[in-house]
C-alpha cells in the first residue's frame, strides 16, 4: 500500500499561556503549511477523550495529560515543559495525524460532536449545597466534580429526589 503524508514538515513555536506570563510551562504551536480539515472526521472517530466541532474545524483533545487542538493549519499543545519535549509530542502527533490519514479507507468518519464535559461549577450550582454528606461525599462540590465524569450518580443525593428540587435534577440530567 502506498502513503501518502498529509503533513511533510511543521514549524514549532513556544509561547508561555497569555493568562499567566510567568509559568514554567509552555504552549506549543505546531504550524502546518497543509490544511488538515479534512482528515479531522477520521481523527475525530479514532481519538478517545475528543471534543469535535465540524462548523468551527476544531478537534479538541485530552491525551496523557495534555491538551490537543487540531485546526486546519494548526496543532496546539499544552502543557509541556521544553522545546524538546514540545519536539517529541509534536512528531509523535504529526506520525499519528499521518497515520490516521494513510488508514482513512479503514476508519468511517464522524462530523458529530462529542458532547464537552459540563462545567464543574454550573453543575454544583444546580445541587443543594447543603453539604450533608448523605450522598458519601464531604461536600457538594466533590460530588459535582465526580458527577462531572461520572464517577457519582445523581441517585446518590437524596436532597435531589424532593420536590423542592425537581427542576435542579431535570436541568443536572440534561447537562450530565
Amino acid at each position: 500500500m502506498e502513503t501518502n503524508q498529509l503533513i511533510n514538515s511543521f514549524r514549532l513555536e513556544l509561547t508561555t499561556p497569555e493568562c499567566f506570563p510567568t509559568s514554567t510551562l509552555w504552549r506549543a504551536k505546531v504550524h502546518l503549511e497543509e490544511d488538515i480539515t479534512e482528515v479531522l472526521p477520521y481523527l475525530n472517530s479514532s481519538l478517545q477523550n475528543g471534543a469535535y466541532d465540524h462548523n468551527a474545524r476544531v478537534l479538541l483533545w485530552d491525551y496523557a495529560g495534555k491538551k490537543y487542538a487540531f485546526r486546519p493549519y494548526e496543532i496546539a499543545i499544552a502543557p509541556v515543559e521544553d522545546r524538546e519535549e514540545a519536539q517529541e509530542i509534536a512528531s509523535n502527533i504529526i506520525g499519528m495525524v499521518n497515520d490516521v490519514w494513510n488508514r482513512r479507507h479503514e476508519i468511517e468518519p464522524s462530523t458529530e460532536g462529542k458532547k464537552p464535559l459540563p462545567n464543574v461549577l454550573d453543575i454544583y450550582k444546580l445541587l443543594p449545597g447543603t453539604n450533608c454528606k448523605e450522598c458519601g461525599y464531604l461536600t457538594c462540590m466533590a460530588f459535582a466534580a465526580d458527577l462531572r465524569v461520572a464517577k457519582a450518580e445523581l441517585s446518590q443525593c437524596p436532597l435531589l429526589s424532593q420536590q423542592t428540587y425537581a427542576e435542579n435534577r431535570v436541568r443536572l440530567l440534561s447537562i450530565l
